[in-house]
């Protein structure tokens, strides 16, 4: 479970989620922190607005139905009949009144009265019914008497009334407005009756709502008088937190508000869909992670199993994805890899089992040291006995040549070492053949100690003799030298024989390249140019071995290098002696 949670599709799932989480947790706090207060500034500058508007507008509506009642009140024709019907008929009623002990009426409304009273209700469709009344309470009216008679039950206080504003109520179905009528031409300050108009409450509601401007906003109106009072809903509460606007002109009072719940459903709306974002995201998000993680690990495990597999030794093992992506290149390379480690390993096992060959056939040569030593100076003491001394200087000379050529066993040898083993060999072959070779060995100064492989000299000096200087047919001259060349140790034997043609020396650096160590090669020549340099390229690299350069009738030079050579082991010193 620990190791899945470190996967790579885990943590692709987990970036996926947190990037969608965050993203709508920026965008959430934003709306709760900048557009809720924004919507909520936005809504109160509105709601001012409409406020203003819709009380503007009321007003001026209040105002002309009240201007309405007081061209009623001031018509002629209107202030004569009711002075007129007030004198003719004051004593009658009173006594009628007095008898019946309730308010009296009229038994009809002369023709006139009516005409006049149709004309003004014609003003406007919310006009419902408009009502005269004199001071002895008779009730004149294009319509019944009886909504009159119940709003002047419920408002008996409107008896006593003289002032001559206009006071509005509201009743259930209907908003009455009543102003006194005054004696405009005779006396202003006497009262001839009242006048009453009902508007229809319905219309009057329908006209201020149409004023506001939001559908869920809410109001309350208010007359100066306490008498007017109207709400959008029966029962309407103003909450804490509602979003609220109050505006006054001339008395009247307009307040509207909206409910919290309205102002923010924007934003709640917004919440939601950043919620139903975030699920979707994360759907999305997990779904790509999969896909992604799948399209990622699928090679990525391919090449954890190859890796596995060439651990364990099975270098044959292809990786198979053709995509040109990463993934693809380091399948590629791995492909690549596995090829390579597999030619190396059986380049490394063709050389291990090159050198064991190499070394059973420098096995073949050797003697036993002391059998070999013990004999040599019994031959050397009986020469010096009979005074040959041609020979004692042969056999000495062969007796140290074996002894550095044996070297008890090492492998290396130092630089002098190897330059007196080719000294040795090359004066017993001055004996063999007297009077038809000269040579010169010379060692740079430093080098004497630095270590080397033993045996890489002698077959080239034997191959300057045999092939060389024996073939020209005259006496001829070897020069060996050791030097250096920056860090690398530089050998070259140089012999002034017959050399060779152009043919030749190709087929002999050809011979001297393979990579194959034949008998033959190693029986011709002693260990043979292409046995030296087989074993330099094993001990010191493919950078190591032999150069040969050569003309007919002008000798041949043999190179050999060594990259590195005097720092070169060092730590076999210790074996010496």
């Amino acid at each position: 479970m620990k190791r899945g949670f470190k996967s790579i599709k885990s943590k692709i799932i987990l970036f996926f989620i947190l990037l969608a989480v965050f993203q709508t947790s920026v965008m959430a706090i934003f709306a709760k922190l900048h557009l809720e207060p924004s919507i909520v500034n936005m809504y109160s500058e509105h709601l001012d607005r409409s406020a203003d508007i819709a009380l503007n507008k009321t007003v001026e509506e209040i105002q002309k139905i009240e201007n309405y009642t007081v061209n009623i009140v001031g018509d002629s024709e209107i202030q004569k009949f009711v002075a007129v019907d007030t004198v003719s008929c004051e004593q009658k009623f009173l006594e009628m009144a007095n008898r019946s002990g309730a308010r009296a009426s009229m038994p009809s409304v002369t023709e006139e009265l009516r005409n006049k009273l149709l004309s003004y209700t014609d003003y406007d469709n919310i006009v419902q019914a408009i009502y005269l009344m004199d001071n002895q309470g008779h009730i004149y009216s294009n319509q019944g008497q009886m909504k009159m008679q119940w709003f002047l039950e419920k408002n008996l206080a409107l008896e006593e009334r003289r002032e001559a504003s206009a006071v509005w109520y509201t009743e259930k179905n209907n908003i009455v407005l009543y102003r006194i009528v005054n004696n405009n031409t005779t006396d202003l300050t006497r009262k001839m009756g009242a006048l009453c108009i009902f508007i229809d409450r319905e219309l009057f509601e329908e006209r201020l709502n149409n004023l506001m401007m939001e559908e869920n906003q809410h109001y309350l109106m208010e007359g100066s008088g306490r008498n007017f009072f109207l709400v959008s809903e029966e029962n309407i509460v103003l909450n804490e937190g509602d979003i609220v606007s109050t505006k006054e002109q001339d008395g009247w009072v307009l307040k509207t508000w909206i409910e919290k719940e309205t102002a923010y459903a924007p934003v709640n709306l917004l919440l939601g869909i950043l919620m139903m974002e975030l699920l979707l995201l994360l759907v999305i998000s997990v779904g790509l992670a999969v896909f992604l993680s799948w399209r990622i690990t699928r090679p990525m495990r391919k090449i954890e199993t190859a890796m596995q597999q060439i651990g364990e030794g099975n270098m044959d093992i292809v990786v198979h994805d053709s995509d040109q992506d990463e993934m693809g290149i380091l399948a590629a390379t791995l492909n690549s890899m596995s090829m390579n480690i597999k030619e190396l390993m059986a380049q490394i096992h063709k050389d291990e089992e090159q050198k064991r060959y190499l070394e059973l056939k420098a096995m073949q040569y050797q003697v036993n040291p002391h059998f070999l030593y013990n004999t040599l100076d019994s031959i050397a003491m009986s020469a010096r006995k009979n005074q040959d001394y041609t020979s004692e200087k042969m056999t000495l000379a062969l007796s140290e040549f074996f002894r550095i050529s044996l070297s008890r066993g090492m492998e290396y040898v130092t630089v002098s070492e190897e330059m007196r083993y080719v000294q040795s060999y090359l004066e017993i072959q001055g004996m063999r053949f007297p009077d038809s070779v000269t040579w010169e060995c010379r060692v740079e100064k430093g080098i004497e100690n630095a270590k080397v492989l033993k045996f890489i000299l002698q077959p080239l000096v034997e191959n300057s003799l045999y092939h060389g200087l024996r073939d020209s047919g005259r006496e001829g001259h070897i020069e060996v030298c050791a030097g250096t060349c920056g860090n690398d140790l530089v050998f070259r034997v140089k012999d002034s024989g017959i050399g060779m043609l152009p043919e030749q020396l190709k087929k002999v650096t050809e011979e001297l390249n393979q990579k194959q160590i034949t008998g033959k090669s190693i029986y011709e020549g002693g260990f043979g140019l292409q046995n030296v340099q087989q074993r330099l390229q094993l001990v010191y690299g493919e950078k190591a071995g032999l150069t040969i350069e050569s003309e007919w009738d002008e000798g041949t030079c043999i190179t050999v290098m060594i990259p590195n050579g005097r720092e070169q082991r060092e730590d076999e010193k210790s074996e010496d002696g």
